[in-house]
């Protein structure tokens, strides 16, 4: 094919060159031309025949409808070709060497021009022997090689190659010169390109875990039909699935919290300005409360432990634990470690940060913003703008329908909300703000959960001008205390083994009934006491013996916490003088601390210390302490266990014995100083 084709360029039907043959082709698939041997016709000098088949070729190709992109060109060789397999690629630059006399400029342009553009000549210099010749187009560069290497012009011998192509690297080059400029350049399109992929999957991920639409459990909208419709028929599908019912009714509950469950419900039907305070002492079940009894079945839901987020040690930890609380996916905690280190390296080659990393404070504000949009995205997914058509078309603007539903709007539960901790402090702050802007935009009810009075200031000041609804949760009464734990003891197992949840109710004795009325004066109304307290009973403990087990627990628990040896001196004597004190009565005044030797200097920081670690609770009188009681009830109890074991007693005595007379020593060395200096 290819000597037909070289036939019809040179020697076409219309102009013919008689008689001439073709001896042979080598192909030069590097470089892209063939070496065509001809025998010249007698009739012909060797001159005719080139420029005729110069002419022919030129004039057939432009006959072709490639004729506009490219078109064939023949040249006759003047030297001897040199055919090689290197790797020498073509380049429009070739490197003429002289075996003799060089060349002039004149003489190596009226050589060279006829194979194509020539851009620039580089004649030899004193230094540099040979010389070099830039064409335009890479067919100039391989036709005057292919064509001139190995010519004899004035007994001089030209060798002529490819000049060799030093490929620039200009994208590392301009990263290593100009790193202020690249680094933030590629860290901004990388935070473009996490932006449009990442963001939509955290979006859609977080409105998972508020919805649970996809999840396989009960709040499942096709789960819920499959378990209607099979329940009928099939009951022990219950028990493959592993998914229980969870009742939640009014006998659960003692009838002080019935109302706040109902208030609490209510207050989530209003229409806006949805910012719900629960306090309550820590065991008084407000988790219970809110999460069981008032928000169960109801869908969008989306719950925090405050906890989880303050006691992460480490911020990749921090990150992890955040992500998961607010279902934000992909997070890639590695990264923060890397852009600290390209800042490392960015400030040691320029002096100045790339200010490429972010702290855990503004990643973790980044993840409540993308959940904010998520949760409105949630509050508004059956809006419309329009209702009606025609006449009677009625726009409807976004805040108008979030008034108008508010079972729309998300639940946002944050629960153990305080406003200060050793770590982490700022997660507070930033869930205080978030939550206010949330209410603020009318798309969710939050709900706080705390133990202490003083969120209400942190609160305030992220949502002023705004009256918080607030349910304060004690300990229940005597009656509804023994009402709570006898429902829960008189449900048994089930009948069978097999999974069927039909309940049957045990018949407790009276003297059982005794019994637990004498275990439940000492362990009080504190929900999370009652709960421990079925909880022995149920597994095969006598009410007297859960209670005695219980009270050791607790007393444990304090000498391990307030009176241990890795506790401040002067604290373990306070908590141990308190004690003494609330072993023998119910209440303290806060009028009766105030003298007392170690509590004179500051009263009021070790008593809030020993609140906030929780020893006792202090309640107040218009912001001014006013009683001190033990933290829950059972505490009165364990108060008294350590009082009336002589050998516990005597060595936390004794300990507490030397630290006053230490503290006393101090006080009257600290006299002699003074009287020393004035006599």
């Amino acid at each position: 094919a290819v000597r037909a084709k070289i036939m019809s360029f040179a020697s076409p039907t219309d102009n013919p060159i008689y008689g001439l043959e073709l001896r042979s082709t080598i192909p030069i698939k590097r470089d892209g031309g063939v070496f065509a041997t001809f025998l010249v016709p007698s009739q012909y000098t060797t001159a005719q025949v080139n420029s005729m088949i110069q002419q022919n070729t030129a004039k057939e190709s432009s006959k072709s409808w490639l004729s506009f992109f490219t078109k064939a060109s023949a040249f006759p060789v003047k030297g001897v070709p040199w055919i090689e397999d290197l790797r020498r690629l073509p380049s429009t630059i070739i490197n003429i060497k002289f075996e003799g006399a060089p060349l002039t400029e004149e003489e190596m342009y009226s050589l060279f021009r006829r194979y194509g553009t020539i851009i620039d000549i580089y004649p030899p210099t004193a230094t540099e022997k040979s010389a070099k010749v830039r064409y335009r187009s890479y067919r100039g560069a391989i036709c005057a090689k292919n064509c001139v290497t190995g010519m004899k012009i004035n007994d001089s011998v030209l060798h002529i190659q490819y000049e060799r192509i030093v490929k620039g690297h200009m994208v590392r080059d301009f990263f290593v010169n100009h790193s202020r400029i690249s680094i933030p350049l590629v860290i901004a399109l990388l935070s473009i390109t996490a932006v449009l992929i990442f963001d939509p999957i955290r979006e859609f991920s977080i409105e998972q875990k508020v919805t649970r639409r996809y999840s396989l459990s009960r709040d499942n909208y096709f789960v819920k039909k499959l378990w209607k419709f099979t329940s009928s028929t099939v009951s022990s599908f219950r028990h493959l699935l592993g998914t229980e019912e969870v009742h939640s009714n009014g006998k659960q509950l003692w009838e002080e919290r019935v109302e706040k469950v109902n208030d609490l419900k209510m207050w989530l039907e209003e229409n806006n300005n949805t910012f719900v305070l629960i306090r309550g002492p820590r065991g008084s079940g407000k988790h219970e409360l809110v999460v069981q009894h008032t928000l169960h079945g109801r869908p969008n839901v989306l719950y925090l432990d405050c906890d989880k987020l303050i006691k992460s040690r480490t911020d990749a930890k921090f990150l992890r634990n955040a992500a998961q609380q607010v279902g934000y996916f992909p997070i890639f905690p590695w990264i923060n470690s890397v852009t600290n280190l390209i800042d490392l390296g960015v400030q040691g080659l320029t002096g100045q940060k790339s200010g490429l990393s972010e702290s855990k404070e503004t990643q973790f504000r980044n993840m409540l913003s993308t959940a904010l949009i998520s949760i409105r995205h949630i509050a508004l997914k059956g809006y419309k703008p329009t209702i009606g058509s025609g006449e009677n078309q009625i726009t409807v603007k976004e805040e108008d329908y979030l008034q108008q539903h508010p079972e729309k709007k998300p639940v946002i539960v944050i629960d153990r909300f305080s406003n200060k901790a050793e770590i982490n402090g700022f997660v507070y702050k930033e869930l205080s703000d978030w939550a206010a802007m949330l209410v603020q935009m009318n798309i969710a009810h939050v709900i706080f959960l705390t133990e202490t009075v003083s969120p209400n200031q942190l609160l305030s000041e992220s949502l002023p001008n705004q009256v918080f609804k607030t349910l304060v949760l004690s300990d229940a009464s005597k009656k509804s205390s023994r009402y709570y734990v006898l429902a829960q003891l008189q449900e048994a197992a089930p009948i069978n083994e097999d999974g069927d949840h039909e309940k049957r109710r045990i018949e407790l004795s009276a003297a059982i009934e005794k019994e637990i009325d004498e275990a439940l004066e000492p362990i009080g109304g504190r929900m999370l006491d009652l709960q421990a307290f079925v909880r022995r009973v149920k597994s095969g403990e006598e009410p007297k013996e859960a209670l005695e087990k219980m009270v050791e627990q607790a007393s444990e628990q304090i000498t391990q916490i307030f009176l241990s040896e890795k506790t401040d001196g002067i604290r373990s004597a306070q908590a141990w003088e308190l004690i003494e004190m609330l072993s023998e009565r119910d209440v303290v005044t806060f009028k009766e601390i105030v003298f007392k030797p170690l509590f004179k200097s500051a009263p009021e920081a070790g008593l809030l210390e020993l609140e906030r670690n929780g020893l006792i609770s202090i309640s107040r009188d218009r912001g001014v302490l006013k009683e001190i009681r033990p933290a829950k009830p059972l505490y009165k109890a364990a108060f008294n266990y350590l009082i009336k074991d002589s050998e516990i007693s005597t060595v936390l005595k004794t300990g507490y014995l030397l630290r006053v007379i230490g503290f006393e020593t101090a006080r009257i060395k600290k006299w002699e100083e003074e009287l020393r200096s004035l006599g």
